[in-house]
């Protein structure tokens, strides 16, 4: 999406300076620039369907067609990120099956609350929203303002990644300075936890005052987390924390708030069992370097448990597991790693595995 606006904005001004510089110039120069620009729009129009090509949709495979919905949670507390003292607001997009107003659902299925990774979007993993609404789950996706590469307000203002936050992660040294990567993991939970936490209760409230004629298809009582990456960290988080928690959904995530302190330069994690079941799904980026990662000493142990489920897609990287891969595939390997066969290919398996998991809870 950010691509797309950002070649559109190209394209604007280069029709702008086309037409000032033709207004200035001699008439008998007039194809020499008009070549150049039709060359200038070519090579845009080019290096766009590159890296942005025309989306493959993935098919949905339950009964129902699907109906989304845009609102808006605020927090308590003031955003840490924010310029002025507000309070900090989430953006949240619920899809859920579509029906007619007096149908009421054959059976109420846990809400599933979905956070994207690092300079994610609220739609990181659109088709699996879809897929799941479509088999009757209510799906709920945040945006994390400052933290996903755009979000928006209520007041319709569009906010982007915090220069405060990518300075965080470019600090990032597990390895050398455990003791900041700690602080900084704490501080990333926090944060993302409370957003979550707080769309969580909103959503029990909504369900108990019947605001929303789609929350008679969630089970107030019964929530699934889930997320990509650093989205994947907050999930485990709100497993470990809430009881309403029926199971839990980590797309290629450590295990960050189960880290509990630093001895002698090592993270002291708590490894005790969860208490609902986890999936835990990685690639070719993660997958292999579990050992040699501080942050991920828990995904090691986590390999072996009774109530874990873990799934390897050989052949993919980091963000084929994200839609990403669909709208950008040559971007999706340029940053989360190469890719040996199609993100269409990986996120219908993605799509597949998730449900049968939600199925046999």
């Amino acid at each position: 999406m950010m691509l797309s606006i950002l070649f559109l904005i190209l394209q604007i001004l280069e029709i702008a300076a086309f037409v000032i510089i033709l207004k200035k110039i001699k008439p008998a120069k007039a194809p020499k620039v008009l070549a150049i620009f039709a060359f200038a729009a070519v090579f845009l129009f080019t290096v766009k369907l590159t890296f942005t090509p025309p989306a493959t949709q993935l098919k949905t495979t339950g009964r129902f067609a699907v109906e989304s919905l845009e609102y808006w949670v605020t927090e308590n507390g003031r955003d840490p990120f924010a310029q002025n003292e507000s309070l900090r607001e989430v953006q949240v997009q619920a899809w859920f099956p579509k029906t007619e107003k007096s149908e009421k659902p054959e059976a109420v299925l846990p809400v599933v609350i979905f956070s994207h990774g690092s300079f994610g979007t609220i739609d990181n993993n659109l088709s699996l929203y879809k897929e799941l609404a479509s088999n009757g789950y209510v799906v709920l996706a945040l945006a994390h303002p400052y933290h996903a590469a755009t979000a928006k307000l209520s007041s319709g203002k569009t906010v982007s990644v915090s220069p405060q936050f990518i300075k965080e992660g470019t600090a990032l040294s597990p390895a050398e300075n455990p003791d900041a990567a700690f602080e900084t993991y704490a501080s990333w939970m926090n944060i993302r936890m409370g957003d979550m936490n707080c769309v969580m209760d909103d959503f029990v409230k909504k369900a108990e005052s019947g605001d929303f004629e789609f929350c008679k298809y969630g089970d107030k009582n019964r929530f699934v987390v889930a997320g990509h990456s650093l989205g994947g960290a907050a999930a485990y988080g709100i497993a470990r924390t809430r009881s309403d928690v029926a199971a839990c959904i980590a797309l290629e995530s450590p295990f960050l708030y189960d880290i509990k302190g630093v001895k002698n330069q090592t993270f002291i994690f708590d490894d005790s069992p969860y208490q609902c079941p986890l999936l835990n799904i990685y690639t070719d980026s993660t997958y292999s370097h579990l050992t040699e990662r501080k942050e991920y000493q828990n995904n090691v142990k986590f390999l072996n448990c009774e109530n874990c489920t873990n799934i390897y897609y050989h052949g993919a990287g980091h963000l084929t597991i994200c839609d990403l891969g669909l709208y950008s595939p040559l971007l999706a390997r340029l940053l989360g790693g190469k890719s040996k066969g199609s993100a269409k290919k990986y996120l219908e398996q993605l799509n597949k595995d998730c449900l049968n998991f939600l199925q046999n809870l």
